[in-house]
């Protein structure tokens, strides 16, 4: 695995991994992140523009379904973001990386278990959020994204808070290893790439799939909040 973009492990199955990393930063759209993010996340940002599939469980909406708003709002949220110029550099960045999603050669085919607190937690007010989540609703219908809500009712999936985890799987021609990403919210981030590792997380994400929401009863889900936002503003 790695912490902080640095790899503890001696078989080094990795190194392939880093290698299309560092590929894909080669990029324009990369490349200007510059030092506005971690070395380590820069780094899952060339893992993720490579990757083929993407399965992640997420207790807020990820990055790669924010609206611009509530992107803004997360970002002037944390403390060392003070400045509105660096907040919106952050802010076209994360909308640059959606392309991934929307482009017409190969797009991420993206597996998306959002935990029910999420469409709850106000992010930048009501008005944003009746936008986020109709945005969300919307983007469920697309044929390479799967949206699922984990409903409350489900409980704790294997009886304890697992938190967020992305799981990276790249084309067969590749002939890369699949990636866990972890993003260290006040600490290092994370990456597993041990084959026993990795199952158990693919284990946990089948768990908390079986769970789960519908696809037309969590898009039926979103809208409702979204109009529940809507009439309290």
């Amino acid at each position: 695995m790695l912490r902080g973009g640095k790899w503890l492990t001696d078989h080094g199955q990795a190194k392939a991994a880093i290698g299309l990393a560092d590929q894909a930063a080669t990029r324009p759209d990369i490349t200007q992140i510059g030092g506005l993010f971690s070395n380590a996340f820069n780094m899952y940002i060339g893992m993720e523009r490579s990757a083929r599939t993407l399965v992640t469980y997420q207790e807020q909406v990820p990055g790669l379904l924010q609206t611009a708003d509530y992107a803004r709002a997360t970002f002037a949220a944390f403390p060392g973001f003070k400045e509105p110029e660096d907040i919106d550099r952050r802010v076209d960045i994360r909308l640059g990386r959606q392309a991934i999603l929307t482009r017409k050669l190969s797009p991420l085919k993206a597996e998306v278990l959002l935990h029910e607190s999420a469409l709850h937690r106000v992010v930048g007010g009501p008005s944003v959020m009746a936008v986020q989540l109709r945005h969300l609703a919307d983007f469920g219908t697309r044929p390479n994204i799967t949206l699922r809500v984990h409903p409350y009712s489900a409980g704790m999936t294997w009886g304890f808070l697992h938190g967020h985890f992305a799981i990276l799987e790249f084309a067969p021609a590749d002939k890369e290893p699949p990636v866990v990403y972890v993003e260290g919210r006040l600490a290092s981030d994370l990456y597993v790439e041990r084959p026993e590792e990795v199952r158990r997380y693919h284990e946990v994400a089948a768990d908390i799939r079986r769970t789960a929401l519908d696809e037309t009863t969590t898009r039926d889900l979103l809208r409702r909040a979204a109009r529940e936002f809507e009439n309290a503003r």
